[in-house]
């Protein structure tokens, strides 16, 4: 029983002196409360060039950019597999979220990992990709041009939670595997045009034709052999890109001019 109110005590102490402070800090014109101090300090976990998600169960930040090379690397804009593998090989080079620079493409889906978690972040999986990109508005993103653009040259293709570009520009990839058609348990559709998702944003439904029901956003995919997972679309996919548009139907080890990456942690 001593013990028990000794527990009371000490609670109740911290709880005054908890209100104090914030009383204090009120009064003397310092920012928020305790709370809010803890709650700011949750916010500013992301490091430069992340967001923060605070709804996500699976991750906390995001690149906010598509990936570029850091100042370290061999090549700041790598031009082939040669650019990459230099850059890899250089231990000082970083995979960075740079709005001023165009995205590191030329990447395969192994390299764009290791690239990853040489700055302890990870490749986003098909619907943490989702859901971070949810929002988009396809329209304002490079879909129908005919170059790749730097990270803030399409500023209104943002999703809700403040990513830029997951749309259009370059593919992205993500970690998830494709075997005999086979996803996550499930059998992906046939390539066509998307008329109904998963809770990933991955087509469970696709048709040959568009109707009135779909006004675009494409979905590609093979029932045999092993692919990988690229989504969004690139600069010249059109109506064909969307944050439903998948490429279920690329090999792991390609890698090319319409192919970036962006990282998650």
């Amino acid at each position: 029983m001593r013990f028990l109110k000794i527990i009371s005590i000490i609670i109740v102490a911290l709880t005054i002196t908890t209100l104090a402070i914030d009383a204090t800090d009120t009064l003397t014109g310092k920012g928020g409360t305790m709370l809010g101090q803890l709650i700011g300090s949750e916010v500013e976990m992301c490091p430069s060039g992340m967001i923060h998600v605070p709804a996500a169960l699976t991750f906390s930040c995001v690149d906010e950019f598509e990936v570029s090379a850091s100042n370290d690397c061999v090549t700041l804009v790598p031009e082939n597999q040669f650019d990459t593998e230099a850059n890899i090989n250089e231990n000082k080079c970083q995979a960075v979220s740079n709005s001023q620079r165009e995205p590191w493409r030329y990447i395969n889906r192994e390299q764009a990992a290791v690239m990853c978690a040489r700055s302890n972040k990870r490749l986003p999986s098909a619907a943490e990709w989702y859901q971070f990109s949810l929002g988009t508005e396809v329209e304002k993103c490079n879909t129908s041009g005919s170059n790749i653009a730097d990270g803030d040259f399409f500023p209104g293709c943002v999703s809700a939670v403040q990513v830029k570009n997951t749309v259009g520009n370059v593919w992205e990839w993500v970690n998830d595997d494709v075997i005999a058609g086979q996803y996550l348990g499930r059998q992906l559709p046939e390539t066509g045009y998307v008329k109904q998702v998963d809770n990933g944003g991955v087509a469970t439904v696709t048709i040959l034709e568009l109707d009135s029901e779909v006004t675009g956003e494409y979905f590609w995919s093979n029932q045999t052999g092993a692919f990988a997972i690229i989504r969004g679309g690139y600069h010249g996919s059109k109506t064909d890109a969307g944050v439903f548009a998948v490429h279920a139907h690329t090999l792991p080890t390609f890698s090319g001019t319409a192919i970036g990456f962006r990282c998650l942690r």
